[in-house]
C-alpha cells in the first residue's frame, strides 16, 4: 500500500474515531427521543342550543381574544321564548302575591296558595332557562387563541354537542415519550434542547416540568391484559412534559403549533 493511501486511511480512521467519541460523550450526557410532539390546549366549540346559524364571525387561522364573537345563532326564536317566559312569570308572580294578600282573610285555601306558589316558582324557572338559552345563542371565545377546524357556515342548522370549530391557545409545550429505561435519568428542572422538524434551522431550549404518573399504555382506552400465558415484555414509554424557554421562541410563536414532530435531548449530567 502506498504511503499516500495509508495517510488517507489513517485520516479517515481518525475522523471516524472523533465522531464516535463525540457521539458516545453526547449519549453519556443526554437522553434523546424523536417520539415527541408539540401540543397545547385546544378548546372545541359546540353549540349548547339547537338553531340556525345567522353569522360566523371568524375564519380559520384568525386570532381571537376571550369574549370575541365566534358564532351567532338566529336569536329571534329565543327572544320570543324569553318574552313569553317574562309574561308568564309576571302573571304567575302577580297571582301568587294576590293569593298571599287574600290568605289572611281565609278567602283562599292553603292548597290554593301552595299551588299559586308552585306556579310562580315554575314560571321563574322557565324564565331562567329562557334567559340562559338566549345567552347560549351567542357563542364567544372562551380564551385568547387562534381559530382552526371551522366546519360551520351561516344558514347551517346546529344541535348541541357537535363541534363547530376550535380555539388553540398560544402557549404550546412538548410531550416527549421516553422509554422507561431513559426516565430513570430524567427529573424535573433538567435542561432540554429541542429541534422541531418544521423549523430545522433553529434549536429551541426548554426544561422538564413533569413526568406522567403512568405510562401511555395505562391511559389507553383498552389497556392490555398481561395476565395471560403468552406475555411478551415490551419497553414502555412515559410522557414527559417539556416547556419552551420563552427567550428561544421569540419570532417563532406562530409556527409552534400542536402536532409538529420534535427531537428532544435532555441533559442528564
Amino acid at each position: 500500500m502506498s504511503p499516500k493511501k495509508k495517510i488517507i486511511l489513517i485520516t479517515l480512521g481518525v475522523i471516524c474515531g472523533i465522531f464516535v467519541l463525540k457521539y458516545g460523550i453526547y449519549r453519556f450526557f443526554h437522553e434523546t427521543t424523536d417520539n415527541a410532539y408539540i401540543t397545547g390546549h385546544v378548546h372545541y366549540i359546540a353549540s349548547q342550543v339547537s338553531g340556525v346559524v345567522k353569522t360566523v364571525a371568524v375564519e380559520n387561522n384568525a386570532q381571537v381574544k376571550a369574549g370575541d364573537l365566534l358564532i351567532q345563532i338566529d336569536p329571534e326564536p329565543f327572544d320570543a321564548a324569553l318574552a313569553d317566559a317574562i309574561a308568564k312569570n309576571e302573571k304567575a308572580q302577580g297571582d301568587y302575591e294576590r293569593q298571599q294578600g287574600l290568605a289572611s282573610t281565609r278567602v283562599v285555601s292553603v292548597q290554593d296558595l301552595a299551588h299559586a306558589k308552585d306556579d310562580a316558582n315554575s314560571a321563574a324557572a322557565q324564565l331562567r332557562m329562557a334567559q340562559i338559552n338566549r345567552k347560549y345563542a351567542t357563542i364567544v371565545s372562551p380564551v385568547d387563541g387562534i381559530v382552526g377546524g371551522r366546519n360551520v357556515e351561516a344558514g347551517n342548522s346546529v344541535i348541541p354537542s357537535i363541534n363547530l370549530l376550535a380555539i388553540v391557545e398560544a402557549n404550546p409545550w412538548v410531550e416527549a415519550n421516553f422509554k422507561e429505561t431513559q426516565v430513570a435519568h430524567i427529573h424535573r428542572g433538567q435542561r432540554v434542547s429541542l429541534v422541531v422538524d418544521a423549523i430545522p434551522e433553529h434549536e429551541f431550549e426548554g426544561k422538564v416540568v413533569s413526568i406522567a404518573p403512568a405510562s401511555g399504555r395505562q391511559f389507553a382506552l383498552l389497556p392490555a391484559d398481561n395476565a395471560t400465558g403468552n406475555f411478551t415484555k415490551i419497553v414502555q414509554r412515559l410522557p414527559v412534559r417539556i416547556e419552551f424557554d420563552p427567550g428561544t421562541i421569540k419570532g417563532y410563536k406562530d409556527r409552534l403549533v400542536p402536532g409538529l414532530s420534535v427531537v428532544t435531548s435532555v441533559r442528564i449530567r
